[in-house]
């Protein structure tokens, strides 16, 4: 997924919870947002280590 679709993504998270009157709808969104951003960290560092672990494995 190219970082310009994560960008708007984040923008859609952010423009959900803000058309929300309710409070509690606006936290459960916010917390959403809150574990795809950390998923998504949490991932790019697995995927980088294993470009280097491929990287760096004798043939």
């Amino acid at each position: 997924m190219s970082a310009e679709r994560i960008k708007e993504m984040w923008a859609e998270f952010d423009d959900l919870a803000s058309k929300s009157e309710n409070e509690d709808v606006q936290f459960l969104i916010r917390a959403i947002k809150l574990h795809a951003e950390l998923m998504n960290a949490r991932l790019a560092a697995l995927d980088a280590l294993g470009s280097v672990n491929v990287q760096t494995r004798p043939t």
